[in-house]
């Protein structure tokens, strides 16, 4: 009798026992599960932090060599303006007039090349206000408006009050970019949307064109200096949006829609948000 009843002892002993080790597998297999899950978000945060230092030594590099380009450039282009502005007044009611015209356009554009590669290269000090990011990017859709109605594109926007912190003119050469990048991708005219959403940290400006879209092996490469897959293209435009987004302490993303299109999200803080003080209180340069 007892030892039937020492036997049930053990047995149950052994039960609980057993109970108890699979409570603990258990709770050490969603450990295990949440480590390895942590583990492989700090390795993508890892690999994107290794992008951004590389991304950064690339604008340096390119940032030294594009100023020194743009000083050689600059001197005999201003003459070369000069003289032909001087053209033009001299050939005024001519058959030659839209030849001399031509000739400055041709200048003008070369020019503007060359501001955003100044731009691009030279630091400048953030000159920060309180701003409507709508504001910004209707003066843009503004100024590339000629191009919108060449290209036959159908512009719609959901655009709030939401205010930041941040450089105008700056502020208007990102949306500038971003969208004459958008509106080039469309040569036989599509739909560009503009849309704002808010809450949380940041301001998020989404921008979907209807156009050729990005080879997924570009996406990693397109916020490069000089990289572009346009023939006439720079490979400026989105890089110096990169680098001022970075400077109003922001960031954007681009993914491609499927079969066709791209979308681009652009994240600013909010302009009572710690990181936008801290950048107005330190005076920051545009140099990231």
């Amino acid at each position: 009798m007892q030892e039937s009843l020492k036997i049930h002892n053990a047995f149950n002993n052994f039960t609980e026992a057993s109970r108890s080790l699979e409570t603990c597998y258990a709770r050490l297999c969603e450990q295990v599960t949440f480590l390895t899950e942590e583990l492989e978000n700090k390795n993508v945060q890892l690999r994107e932090l290794r992008q951004h230092h590389k991304r950064n030594l690339r604008l340096i590099a390119m940032g030294e060599m594009a100023a020194t380009i743009v000083h050689e450039i600059r001197s005999p282009l201003c003459s070369i303006e000069l003289y032909s502005n001087m053209l033009m007044d001299d050939l005024k009611d001519t058959d030659h007039s839209e030849m001399a015209g031509g000739i400055s356009t041709g200048i003008r554009s070369l020019n503007n090349i060359l501001t955003n590669m100044l731009l691009f290269a030279k630091p400048r000090n953030l000159s920060f206000s309180d701003l409507q990011i709508r504001t910004v990017i209707a003066d843009a859709l503004k100024i590339i408006e000629p191009l919108i109605e060449i290209r036959e594109v159908t512009v719609s926007h959901t655009l709030t009050d939401h205010a930041v912190s941040g450089d105008r003119e700056l502020l208007k050469q990102v949306f500038m970019n971003i969208l004459l990048n958008a509106v080039q991708s469309m040569p036989e005219g599509g739909n560009l949307t503009i849309e704002m959403e808010g809450g949380g940290e940041y301001l998020k400006i989404i921008v979907v064109d209807e156009g050729v879209g990005i080879d997924p092996e570009n996406i990693e490469n397109i916020f490069d200096p000089f990289f572009s897959t346009k023939e006439q293209g720079t490979g400026l435009g989105l890089a110096i949006a990169h680098k001022i987004v970075q400077s109003h302490e922001g960031f954007i993303k681009a993914s491609r829609n499927g079969d066709r299109g791209s979308t681009f999200s652009l994240y600013f803080p909010y302009k009572n948000s710690t990181a936008a003080l801290n950048h107005i209180n330190d005076g920051k340069e545009m140099n990231t």
